[in-house]
């Protein structure tokens, strides 16, 4: 880009977004800056290193992420089920080498750990206890990972806030009046209060991009078939994968711990490779054509704005997604979730029906959805996917991103998404306010959730930037470029400063 179109582009996103329009990435000011960083402000790579240079050992970790999971998760409360005792054992006895060894970290409650409680947010599984590690617990272990325990979730990981029923809601570090997001909230509110430096986290429909949005972390949903322990299904919508505050955590776990036989595309770049200019498409409207709240439209004309500072063409557009049908779509095999959920407690029951106090209303209100239908509705579903994966595909011909908001709105306060009250019409919000993120489930394309704006209530609102199917390693090129111009990770709330 010349000099002169370089300027221009500035100018120009600018004026949009109300910022300075001399090209400079802008930065928001720091909640709070520590003197000096102690340990536990560091990165997940940094404990690794600190561990491998003697500096610390995997003990010490341990204990000073469980003393500060002690002083925080009240007030928090990401934590659902502790294992301090095995996490101490694990430190001090022979992990595998690698750059994770030791590091402390905690396990979503949707993944099965061995001899631990896996409740999957639920009253209906409160008691169970895991005879075996579920796939991914296993990889997490591989990678000398040190789980301090369980991480909330909202009930089967159905709702974009973390606020189950069965043991409470799970509050922003930056403001504990807001939703730490969902479905990963527990695992978000962690990371971001400095309690580990990276923690598990999986995505069916958001569940890794929103939680990062809403406490200003770095998270990648990566493509489907990228990481092991899916089921197999071509449509399977969840990945597993982190949420972290620095990128390079996310990229070497993805590079380290994914699938090596999936046919995917490296996610790392390879060496010596010529840095890109990309060309980014970006809309603050939803698929409805709904302008989004302010903070959120405020927060794509930075991160617009900052890209194009870097020399990357910008411009708006979109792929041909489809609205209603799409969400209808989304909605029903979501739904179809909640009866495989129903059937399961219903089997562990010896096949009795099952108490409606024992699911949430929301679980309740999807099995009723598809209650009385059989599979082959689905194959419509998959025939409406495959029409948003062509959108996409066609969209990513010419444009190497797309940039929209996370939510449609800035984090939603505690007892906002009300499961007592009318469930239709807090399905018809959640079309406004999850209304970017469950695409790239559908398509099985990659996107993250990049921290870049505070608002007044001190609460992070994030942009999303979605990829071609395997594309991860440019994403996390830009990821990084945006990361050393507009950084993030120095910024960390009040409460974890206390």
């Amino acid at each position: 880009m010349k000099r002169r179109e370089f300027l221009y582009s500035a100018a120009a996103f600018g004026a949009l977004a109300g910022c300075n329009p001399k090209g400079e990435a802008i930065v928001a000011k720091p909640a709070a800056a520590a003197k000096e960083q102690a340990s536990w402000m560091k990165d997940a790579l940094a404990h690794g290193e600190m561990i491998a240079s003697g500096e610390m050992t995997a003990l010490e970790q341990a204990n000073i992420a469980i003393e500060r999971a002690g002083k925080l998760n009240e007030t928090l409360n990401f934590l659902v089920t502790p294992s301090f005792e095995k996490a101490r054992a694990e430190a001090q006895g022979a992990l595998p080498p690698g750059p994770f060894s030791g590091i402390p970290t905690l396990t979503k409650d949707l993944v099965a750990t061995k001899g631990l409680r896996t409740a999957y947010g639920s009253r209906a599984f409160i008691e169970n206890i895991s005879d075996e590690n579920h796939g991914f617990a296993d990889v997490m272990e591989g990678a000398g990972l040190v789980s301090i325990g369980k991480s909330s979730t909202p009930e089967f990981g159905f709702l974009p806030t973390t606020e189950p029923l069965a043991f409470g809601p799970t509050r922003n570090p930056w403001n504990p009046e807001h939703s730490s997001g969902g479905s990963s909230g527990g695992s978000a509110a962690a990371v971001a209060a400095g309690v580990v430096p990276m923690a598990q986290a999986s995505d069916g429909g958001g569940s890794i991009r929103i939680p990062s949005n809403c406490c200003g972390l770095f998270g990648m949903k990566a493509s489907r078939g990228r990481w092991p322990d899916a089921d197999g299904s071509p449509w399977e919508l969840s990945v597993r994968g982190f949420v972290t505050h620095s990128v390079r955590d996310s990229q070497t776990a993805m590079a380290m711990m994914a699938a090596t036989d999936n046919g995917l595309a490296a996610p790392v770049l390879p060496e010596g490779a010529p840095e890109k200019k990309y060309k980014i498409g970006f809309s603050t409207r939803d698929v409805w054509g709904n302008e989004v709240h302010p903070d959120c439209k405020k927060a794509v004309l930075m991160a617009a704005k900052t890209c194009a500072a870097l020399g990357h063409h910008v411009e708006e557009a979109t792929p041909a997604y489809t609205d209603e049908a799409f969400y209808n779509a989304f909605m029903t095999l979501w739904s179809f979730g909640a009866k495989q959920v129903v059937g399961n407690v219903s089997k562990a029951m010896g096949g009795k029906p099952v108490p409606p106090e024992l699911l949430e209303p929301m679980t309740w209100w999807l099995y009723a959805k598809v209650a009385d239908k059989d599979a082959s509705v689905l194959e419509d579903v998959y025939a409406q996917f495959a029409a948003e994966r062509e959108a996409s595909r066609v969209f990513h011909t010419d444009y190497d991103f797309y940039l929209t908001p996370v939510l449609g709105e800035p984090p939603a306060k505690i007892g906002q998404i009300d499961q007592s009250g009318d469930l239709d019409v807090l399905s018809e919000w959640f079309k406004s306010y999850v209304a970017f993120t469950p695409y790239a489930n559908a398509t099985g394309h990659p996107a993250m959730s990049v921290p870049t704006h505070w608002t007044d209530d001190n609460v992070p609102v994030g942009v999303q930037f979605e990829a071609d199917m395997g594309n991860e390693a440019n994403l996390f090129a830009l990821a990084s470029q945006i990361e050393e111009a507009a950084p993030w990770a120095h910024r960390w709330p009040e409460l974890a400063l206390m």
